[in-house]
């Protein structure tokens, strides 16, 4: 299952002019923090991975929502 995002090049282009512009009024802070991270380690990553691939993932979804059909938009 594929994960990357990706923009479409005149999307990101109007995306970064209004940064841009945003930077310029000072409605923009660039800080001094790092880039966030994946909070999941490689292990829980595939993992989860091995769950969804093998099908235990929405058997486990409708199970829930067999039980508790107000969750199914939760989920």
């Amino acid at each position: 299952m594929a994960t990357t995002l990706k923009l479409d090049p005149e999307l990101q282009a109007v995306v970064e002019r209004a940064r841009e512009l945003a930077r310029e009024r000072g409605e923009l802070l660039d800080g001094p923090w790092a880039p966030p991270t994946d909070p999941l380690p490689e292990a829980a990553r595939e993992a989860l991975r091995d769950w969804v691939a093998s099908g235990d993932y929405d058997r486990t979804v409708a199970e829930i929502v067999a039980n508790d059909p107000d969750m199914q938009t939760q989920l």
